[in-house]
Formats: structure tokens, sequence, C-alpha cells
């Protein structure tokens, strides 16, 4: 099972580096990329199912914002 907390921390971290990955360097899209990869990895759930999870809390959290 995964821990809350740590979940919580991934999902944080994924939502900025997703919001900045719209660099026209491609840079921090890779970096999105890479961090995707190694949070699913610590996390045991594979980084399609974990990049649905953050936009999903991504377009949560924008909702609440607007």
């Amino acid at each position: 099972m995964v821990g809350r907390k740590l979940l919580k921390q991934a999902l944080g971290e994924l939502i900025v580096l997703k919001n900045r990955g719209h660099d026209p360097s491609r840079f921090l899209g890779h970096l999105y990329v890479a961090a995707l990869e190694e949070w699913a990895e610590r996390l045991s759930v594979h980084p399609i199912k974990l990049n649905k999870v953050v936009t999903i809390r991504e377009a949560i959290s924008s909702h609440y914002l607007h």
C-alpha cells in the first residue's frame, strides 16, 4: 500500500514540474518524465497510472483556484 504522505509529496512535485514543462526548451518536460518514472518506481505504480493521477489532481486544484 502506498503511503499517503509519500503520494502527496510525489503529486506536489510532479504537478509543479508538469506545469513548468510547457517550457519551449523541453528540458523541464524531460525532467518531468524522469521524475514521473522515479516516483512511479518508488510508489510501485505504473508511470501511466501515476501520470493520470497527476492530471486529475492538477485539474481538481485548478478548479478550486478559479
